[in-house]
């Protein structure tokens, strides 16, 4: 019954920036994540379906788009940007879901201090995502 009351509670919890944890809103993780599904699932299919034929080598070139839907997916999951982070800004109401500089709700970060937060927990997310992208393309292409 406590699970419950808490989650209920989270989620009407109106979003705090956090250095280094939280600096997008609900419906960029939305759409980050959906498109990180769709990125991942092309792939995974085209690698299985329209490539089967193809020398493995060629088939690694999957890494790309494995790895940008990794990337989005992470975002998503974890309420982090990480063109936010490089650019030292932060958006809980992204009118188009993804980072842009026409938004007219982004905020700058304040302190140096927390741009490097910002700045070390996007690095960390780019080396996941390109490991997490390495392995499933290596999967894909010895199968």
């Amino acid at each position: 019954m406590k699970l419950v009351t808490i989650c209920k509670n989270w989620s009407g919890m109106t979003p705090k920036y956090t250095p280094g944890k939280c600096n997008i809103g609900s419906r960029g993780r939305a759409i980050r994540l959906s498109t990180g599904a769709v990125l991942i699932a092309l792939s995974v299919i085209i690698g299985v379906t329209a490539l089967i034929q193809v020398v493995w080598v060629v088939r690694l070139a999957l890494v790309l788009p494995l790895y940008a839907g990794m990337l989005a997916a992470l975002e998503g999951s974890t309420s982090f940007c990480v063109l936010h982070a490089a650019r030292g800004t932060y958006d809980f109401h992204e009118p188009m879901g993804f980072a842009s500089n026409r938004s007219k709700t982004v905020n700058r970060v304040g302190s140096e201090d927390w741009k490097k937060l910002d700045r070390r927990r996007a690095l960390r997310m780019h080396v996941e995502a390109l490991a997490g992208a390495v392995l499933l393309a290596t999967i894909l292409a010895l199968a």
